[in-house]
């Protein structure tokens, strides 16, 4: 599902003493499929502009598009299109038991018999790498914490969105966890058509995932395009540059040095097999 942002303000307070102009002029646009990463400092923009992009919010000016329709036109259906899984998702989890809490929209809101509502829970979860049958009649409040949040992802998958928004979704997580969710948005990457955008302030672990990197600065746009891209566009303003994530920083300088590597590779045991390629050539000509 294509996302179209389109001239975006949005003001908190309007016509107050408190009136506070969040984001400002935001236009981009992220094909069906495509992977946008979202950095900025405290009070850039972010939280607002991903609450507008799920009509949380209601834009003061400008619009939010999915596959050319505004997103006001889907009214209460526009929760299944655009599944958001908030910073400490594993915090909203209540259910008695972790089947329970991923399945809760299924049983309330679809006709569907409980046959489909459980293949498409173990569906899920076989996305987010949660074994079901090993801990769907638990409580979800005694899972680990990377477990955790995998059933709170899995409560947002289960409804199929066309578009996930996950807002720092690496905070907390042991690096075992961190790992596994990587590996799932590598495989929803390649296997979905699944439009995902990725919140966070350390958007390292996500690079090699992205099509398009955004820097948020005092609620608008200071660059957006390739991570390489924003590198070079962002590596000599002191105020944004210390966003951006140090592996794509140590790309764009190496390559800027002469280094020859590609600019979107950003797997560390690839980048250090070929520094040492690099190294073991250049000892072999001296």
């Amino acid at each position: 599902m294509k996302i179209q942002v389109e001239n975006l303000d949005y003001v908190y307070n309007p016509g107050t003493s408190l009136e506070i102009k969040a984001i400002e002029d935001i236009t981009f646009g992220l094909d069906g499929g495509g992977f946008l990463g979202i950095l900025g400092g405290t009070g850039s923009g972010k939280t607002t502009l991903i609450r507008n992009l799920n009509g949380l919010l209601t834009p003061t000016r400008g619009r939010v598009l999915l596959d050319g329709i505004d997103i006001r036109s889907y009214g209460s259906g526009l929760r299944l299109k655009v599944g958001v899984v908030f910073q400490r998702p594993e915090r909203q989890l209540f259910e008695e038991t972790v089947f329970a809490d991923i399945s809760f929209v299924l049983r309330r809101s679809s006709n569907l018999s409980e046959a489909e509502i459980r293949s498409k829970v173990r569906n899920a979860c076989e996305v987010i790498g949660l074994n079901i049958d090993e801990v769907g009649k638990l409580s979800p409040l005694a899972l680990p914490d990377g477990a955790k949040r995998k059933a709170a992802i899995a409560g947002i998958l289960v409804n199929e969105p066309e578009v996930l928004i996950l807002d720092e979704p690496a905070v907390g997580l042991d690096p075992p966890s961190l790992a596994d969710l990587i590996r799932a948005l590598e495989e929803m990457k390649r296997s979905s058509n699944r439009t995902v955008v990725i919140v966070s302030h350390d958007m390292e672990p996500f690079l090699q995932l992205l099509d398009l990197m955004m820097v948020l600065k005092q609620g608008r746009i200071a660059a957006i395009g390739s991570p390489a891209e924003v590198c070079e566009e962002l590596e000599n303003d002191p105020a944004t540059r210390g966003l951006l994530p140090e592996l794509a920083m140590l790309v764009h300088d190496l390559r800027k040095a002469g280094v020859p590597l590609s600019p979107d590779e950003f797997r560390i045991p690839v980048l250090v097999e070929r520094l040492a390629n690099l190294k073991k050539l250049s000892g072999g000509a001296a």
